[in-house]
C-alpha cells in the first residue's frame, strides 16, 4: 500500500499473524520463524487469539514470541480467546508478555519510529457491544495523531459498526477465519458472530477514510475444516513512493 507518511525510499513492511489458535508449523513453529526471518519484517504484528480459551498452556505462545524478538519488534493485541483467559481465568497474560519484551497493547497506543518514520501503534481490544463503554475516547485521541496511525483491532465489524469514518491509516483485524469455506467470487462463507457471507472475510479494504486489513488467520478453532481457505502469513508493504514517483 502506499502512505505519504513513510519517509524515504524503502518501504516499511509488517508482517501480520492472526488466530494460530495453538497451532504449531514444525516442531516449535520452526518453519514458521524460518518464513518470518526470511522475509526481514520491519515489524511484526499479531492480531489476536494466538492461544485458545479452553487451554491455559501459553507456552507455544511464549516460545513463539521469544523467538519473534530476535527478528523484529513485536506488537501483540488481544483477541476474544486472550480476553477470555486474562479477565474470566485470571491468567496474567499481559504482564507475562510485557515481561518478555513483548508490546502488549489494550485499549492504548504507542509512539516508535521505525525507519524514519513516526508511527502511532494502538489496540482496541472490545467488541463492537462495548465500543460506546471502552473504546470511544481512545479512539477520539488516537485520531487525532499526525503519525502513522496503525490500529490492530481484533474484530472487524467494528469497522462498519463504529470506525467506518474514522481517520487510520491502516487497521489490521482477524476473528473471521477468512469464513472458514471460502467460495470462488463470493468469498468466506461463514463466522459464528457474523452468520453467512462476513461483510469483512480476508483481504484489503478501502473505506472513506482509512485501510483496513483482515488476515484469514492460521489456525481453528470452530470445529469447521478450512476449505480453500489456507492459512496466512500475511505481508504488507508500505511505501511512501506512487508507482509514478519510481523511476
Amino acid at each position: 500500500m502506499y502512505s505519504p507518511k513513510i519517509v524515504g525510499a524503502s518501504n516499511t513492511r509488517i508482517i501480520v499473524l492472526s488466530d494460530l489458535h495453538n497451532r504449531e508449523f514444525g516442531p516449535g513453529n520452526t518453519e514458521l520463524i524460518k518464513q518470518i526471518d526470511i522475509l526481514e519484517p520491519d515489524l511484526i504484528v499479531m492480531a489476536g487469539d494466538m492461544v485458545n480459551a479452553d487451554d491455559e498452556n501459553l507456552d507455544i505462545l511464549l516460545n513463539l514470541c521469544e523467538d519473534l524478538l530476535g527478528i523484529a519488534p513485536v506488537y501483540f493485541s488481544p483477541g476474544n480467546h486472550e480476553s477470555y483467559l486474562m479477565y474470566e481465568k485470571g491468567i496474567l497474560l499481559e504482564e507475562t508478555l510485557s515481561e518478555k519484551g513483548i508490546h502488549v497493547l489494550v485499549n492504548r497506543a504507542e509512539e516508535v519510529v521505525i525507519g524514519r518514520t513516526p508511527f502511532l501503534i494502538g489496540s482496541l481490544t472490545t467488541s463492537p457491544e462495548g465500543y460506546h463503554e471502552y473504546g470511544v475516547d481512545f479512539i477520539k485521541e488516537f485520531e487525532q495523531s499526525r503519525e502513522f496511525k496503525l490500529l490492530i483491532s481484533h474484530y472487524p465489524s467494528l469497522y462498519y459498526e463504529a470506525l467506518a469514518d474514522t481517520e487510520i491509516d491502516l487497521g489490521i483485524c482477524g476473528h473471521y477465519h477468512g469464513g472458514v469455506v471460502r467460495l470462488p467470487v463470493i468469498g468466506g462463507l461463514y463466522h459464528g458472530d457474523t452468520g453467512f457471507f462476513p461483510k469483512y472475510s480476508c483481504g484489503m479494504y478501502r473505506l472513506p477514510k482509512s485501510t483496513v486489513f483482515v488476515s484469514r488467520g492460521m489456525g481453528d478453532h470452530s470445529g469447521y475444516p478450512r476449505v480453500n481457505n489456507r492459512p496466512e502469513l500475511a505481508v504488507i508493504d508500505i511505501n511512501g513512493r506512487q508507482e509514478t514517483d519510481l523511476p
